[in-house]
C-alpha cells in the first residue's frame, strides 16, 4: 500500500503566548511520515487564533519542516463564514473529487471549514473516504470546574459541528474525554531536548511555556503536564490500534441554550453513524509521536 492521502484541517498557534501548542505538534508528526502519509493540502481555520495567524503558523510548519511542497489554504474566519466561499471550500470538494474514496480529512480547529465544503453540492461527503475529528466531550470534556462539559472545537461553531455529526460518510470523533488519556509532560518535553535536530528544538523551545502555565494553573484535572488534543487525533490515523472501546452510533451536540460542545444520541442519525473510541493507550501515543519527530 502507499502513502495514505490526506488534508489537515487546523488552526495552528504554536508559539504565540498563552495558546495551545497542539496543532503544530500534529502537523509536525504528520510531515514527518511522507512514506505512510501524503498530506494534499492544509486548510486553516480561525479558532486558538485569528485565521491570519493561524495561516502564518501553517506557513512555519511547512517551512520548518522542510515541508514546502504542501499548499496551504485558509479557509473560514469565524463561525459567521459558514457557507461562505474561501479557498478551503473550494479546495476540500475538488481534492476529494480527485481522488474519490481515496482522502481522509482530518480536522483539527472548528467545523466551519468541513461543513462549508459539505454544504457545496458537489458530493463531498460522498467523494471523501473519512473525516477524522477531535472535539466534543461525552462526560467531562477538559474537566475545568464550572466549565464541564466543555470542549472548544464544537463549541466555537455549533452549528457546523452538527452539520457534520449528521453527515453520510465515515465519521470518527476523537473526544476532549479521550484525549486526556494523554498527558505530555518534562520527559516528553526532555526528549525532543535531547534530539537536538532543527525541528526537535524548534517544538520544545515552544512547548516549554506551555507546559510550565498548565503545570501552574490551579483549575487544570490534569497536573504535571498538558493534553496533546491534537495529536491524539493525527496519531489515529497511523496507530489506530492505540485505540479500543470504539462505540458506533448516531450522535449530535446536546440541545442547549449554550451549547458546550457536550455529545448525546440521537437514534434518528443511527443509519448515519460516528465511531467514537473510548479508550486509549497514552503512553505508546507519546512515544510514537516522539518517534516520528526523530526522523527530523
Amino acid at each position: 500500500m502507499g502513502a495514505e492521502k490526506i488534508v489537515v484541517d487546523t488552526d495552528p498557534a504554536t508559539g504565540y503566548s498563552l495558546r495551545d501548542v497542539d496543532d503544530g505538534l500534529a502537523l509536525a508528526y504528520l510531515l514527518a511520515l511522507p512514506d505512510e502519509f501524503e498530506v494534499l493540502g492544509i486548510s486553516t481555520v480561525y479558532g486558538n487564533v485569528s485565521l491570519a495567524r493561524a495561516t502564518t503558523k501553517a506557513w512555519e510548519a511547512v517551512r520548518v519542516t522542510g515541508r514546502t511542497d504542501v499548499r496551504i489554504f485558509p479557509g473560514a474566519w469565524s463561525r459567521h463564514a459558514l457557507g461562505d466561499v474561501s479557498s478551503a471550500s473550494m479546495f476540500l470538494p475538488d481534492v476529494v473529487a480527485a481522488n474519490p474514496g481515496e482522502v481522509t480529512v482530518l480536522a483539527l480547529g472548528p467545523l466551519t471549514n468541513i461543513a462549508t465544503a459539505g454544504l457545496g453540492g458537489r458530493a463531498f461527503y460522498r467523494d471523501v473516504k473519512r473525516v477524522v475529528v477531535m472535539g466534543g466531550a461525552v462526560e467531562e470534556g477538559f474537566g475545568i470546574p464550572l466549565l464541564s462539559p466543555l470542549e472548544f472545537n464544537f463549541f466555537s461553531d455549533a452549528a457546523a459541528a452538527d452539520l457534520v455529526l449528521d453527515a453520510p460518510c465515515e465519521k470518527v470523533v476523537i473526544t476532549s474525554d479521550l484525549c486526556r488519556q494523554a498527558l505530555f509532560t518534562r520527559r516528553e518535553l526532555d526528549s525532543l531536548w535531547l534530539m537536538r535536530s532543527r525541528v526537535a528544538t524548534y517544538l520544545a523551545y515552544r512547548i516549554r511555556p506551555w507546559l510550565k502555565l498548565n503545570q501552574f494553573f490551579p483549575l487544570l484535572p490534569w497536573k504535571g503536564g498538558f493534553v496533546p488534543w491534537d495529536v491524539v487525533a493525527a496519531a489515529y490515523l497511523r496507530r489506530p490500534d492505540l485505540f479500543s472501546g470504539t462505540e458506533e452510533k448516531g450522535i449530535r451536540l446536546k440541545q442547549g441554550v449554550l451549547r458546550t460542545g457536550a455529545l448525546e444520541p440521537d437514534a434518528s442519525r443511527d443509519s448515519r453513524p460516528t465511531s467514537i473510541p473510548t479508550r486509549l493507550e497514552g503512553q505508546q501515543l507519546l512515544a510514537d509521536f516522539l518517534s516520528a519527530i526523530s526522523r527530523y
